[in-house]
């Protein structure tokens, strides 16, 4: 194994270890057989490290607590999981839609191997960019939020970004305390 492959294990390994520790507790979690749900009705993981980073950003950020309870106004429902990004990112919004009853479900895409910190704006970033979609009421599919994106937040690559969504990571970041 390469040394960042190792790096990178280590990471991830010390993240669950924190997750134990922490046990999720900040976030209202509760068991439901090897996973973990948040008990934010809209915003959740079912990784436990995620779940603490979650609670932890909720605790310590009004940033974070806002976009939370403006995600829970919605008809949303974001999951916030351990993934890959395409273009080198540590975390993005897949712009897959998935309509489940009266909800839309979507996915935010985080790579544990940043710290707490970074982690937590980054999600918060994306979360802003969930909130982007859900309040738009026709954006129901992937191919309309590509389109919605496309006209809203076009950059020079396939990728998208907004100054929301900046200011809402940065915004965290700073009252996490940050410098």
């Amino acid at each position: 194994m390469a040394r960042s492959g190792r790096r990178r294990v280590r990471r991830c390994v010390t993240w669950g270890v924190i997750a134990v520790l922490i046990g999720g507790m900040t976030f209202g979690v509760r068991a439901d057989g090897d996973r973990e749900v948040s008990a934010s009705p809209r915003v959740r993981s079912t990784n436990r490290a995620i779940v603490s980073l979650l609670g932890e950003a909720a605790t310590r950020s009004s940033t974070f607590r806002g976009l939370v309870h403006t995600i829970e106004q919605t008809d949303g429902i974001v999951y916030v999981e351990s993934g890959h990004c395409l273009h080198g990112v540590r975390a993005c919004l897949s712009l897959s839609v998935t309509k489940a009853g009266e909800y839309r479900i979507l996915r935010v895409l985080v790579d544990l191997a940043a710290d707490a910190i970074a982690l937590m704006a980054t999600i918060a970033h994306e979360l802003r960019h969930a909130l982007e979609i859900l309040t738009e009421p026709a954006v129901r599919s992937a191919t309309a939020a590509y389109l919605y994106y496309a006209r809203e937040a076009p950059t020079s690559r396939d990728a998208f970004e907004t100054q929301a969504a900046i200011a809402a990571g940065l915004a965290v970041e700073r009252e996490l305390g940050r410098r």
